[in-house]
């Protein structure tokens, strides 16, 4: 005892005890005695009980408050975002613990493996943790949201009922699986990206998932590219203009799945022996466990390049590549496989394009047109010999027609002669072969390298008659022009 106390009042005290636990208890009956030591131990147990309790209860309390989560030095990202986010007056464990008493349990037991990897440094640099889409749809919170309809993103109709409550692409869907558990600067917040890589992978362009009006609307807005052309997306439209003519490039990527990053969590021997079994890869990532697409699969750019219509306006090709190769094969006598090549004066006096294609004629819809004519000709030319290479151009465009049916005609012949295969596949051969150089003739146009084309048409001419005489039918009454005279 303390020497504080008087020495006579701590005699009482120490009597006192020992008369009442010693020579008092022991005068009591046994039964009375055995009942005054069980209510004891049941007072002290339920003392015990009830500070166990109080204790246990302030430490669900405490560690149940978001506060707590950024305790560890791992979390802060998490917690920062969650705090700046439209989600920052939901306790996390609202999300992270499925509903119900068996969920609560469940998440505590979790949370105390975490804290215990915590404490002993066997944590990884990133923690591991799941919202069950119970907790979204749990009444109070996201409960309407599959009755909800269609809603705007970024402008985009989208309907959550198709994407939670079938299959996509062959794959249960998880609300996590597009609302990512973490964006930087946002939490629980859609990322687009996730969007590109369902709806792009391996899929071809502007087709089924991919199709580009599945999201946006034709524009609306008129384009000036200068030297008084305008472009408008409905004029393109109207004109059955294919996205892919200028938008290609607007997908970068393909999304696929290094294998390196599947080792970043499998390190065991067999874990990825069915790596390439898709269907249950993505059953015990995406429907069971919600794990991230992009924690595997690469990302997919889907952007459109803000200068284009600058590119676009000083240079044709930038969406018109290769539109007028044709022209510049003749141009260049290189495009014919009949005869061989034969550079025609202008490409050698280096004229270029726009020396002969000075008028300006706008259309209907506003597009204006720089083309040639006779008058240009005779800026270079003699007036008589302006006049003999349009009779020229003429008659070797008149000619065209009748080449082509003459070559029709022997097709039909060579399918109704039941010939030996090797036979009609060698005739086919040859009648594909000329009707590609007609193809070149007619959009190539004669004019550009008057004396190729003339060569060129008298050569198809010719094999054109040696094949109706083969397959004995009538030859083609066509009368071209002799070759003008060559350039020196």
């Amino acid at each position: 005892m303390n020497d504080r106390f008087p020495p006579s009042l701590r005699d009482r005290i120490v009597g006192g005890l020992r008369a009442f636990f010693g020579g008092a208890a022991a005068r009591l009956p046994s039964w009375t005695r055995l009942r005054f030591l069980v209510l004891f131990g049941a007072a002290l147990a339920g003392s015990l009980l009830l500070v166990l309790l109080v204790v246990v209860g302030s430490a669900a309390w405490y560690t149940s408050r978001s506060q707590f989560c950024n305790s560890c030095h791992i979390m802060e990202p998490y917690y920062n975002s969650w705090k700046a986010s439209s989600h920052k007056d939901v306790a996390c464990i609202e999300c992270h613990f499925a509903p119900g008493f068996g969920g609560k349990i469940r998440g505590k037991m979790l949370g105390l493996v975490q804290l215990a990897k915590y404490v002993t440094k066997s944590q990884g640099s990133r923690p591991a943790a799941e919202v069950p889409d119970a907790s979204c749809l749990r009444s109070g919170c996201h409960e309407t949201r599959l009755l909800s309809g269609k809603v705007q993103f970024h402008g985009i109709a989208f309907d959550h009922a198709p994407h939670l409550g079938e299959m996509r692409r062959g794959k249960k869907l998880r609300c996590t699986s597009c609302h990512s558990q973490i964006v930087q600067g946002m939490h629980m917040t859609v990322t687009a990206t996730t969007c590109f890589l369902c709806h792009f992978k391996d899929q071809p362009f502007d087709e089924g998932l991919s199709a580009c009006t599945r999201c946006h609307q034709i524009p609306a807005k008129e384009y000036d590219l200068g030297g008084g052309v305008k472009f408008t997306h409905e004029l393109a439209y109207k004109k059955g203009v294919e996205c892919a003519n200028c938008h290609r490039d607007v997908i970068r990527g393909n999304g696929e799945v290094p294998r390196e990053r599947c080792q970043v969590c499998h390190n065991r021997e067999g874990d990825l022996a069915r790596i390439k079994d898709h269907a249950f890869i993505h059953a015990k990532h995406v429907t069971e466990h919600a794990i991230d697409c992009l924690n595997c699969h690469l990302r997919i750019e889907h952007s459109f390049d803000k200068d284009k219509i600058a590119h676009s306006a000083a240079d044709c090709a930038a969406c018109h590549p290769n539109h007028h190769q044709e022209q510049i094969a003749m141009f260049e006598g290189l495009g014919g496989k009949t005869i061989p090549a034969h550079a025609g004066g202008m490409l050698v006096t280096r004229v270029g394009c726009q020396s002969c294609h000075r008028l300006k004629e706008v259309s209907a819809t506003g597009s204006v047109l720089w083309k040639a004519s006779a008058g240009v000709c005779a800026m270079c030319h003699e007036a008589a010999e302006v006049g003999k290479l349009q009779a020229y151009h003429a008659e070797l465009r008149a000619s065209l027609p009748v080449l082509e049916a003459s070559l029709q005609r022997a097709a039909k012949a060579v399918a109704a002669a039941k010939l030996p295969t090797d036979r009609e596949a060698l005739l086919n051969k040859e009648i594909a072969a000329i009707g590609s150089d007609l193809s070149f003739l007619r959009i190539g146009n004669d004019i550009h390298n008057i004396h190729y084309a003339g060569k060129l048409n008298r050569a198809l001419l010719e094999r054109i008659a040696a094949l109706c005489r083969t397959l004995k039918i009538a030859e083609p009454k066509v009368t071209l022009p002799p070759a003008i005279q060559q350039w020196k």
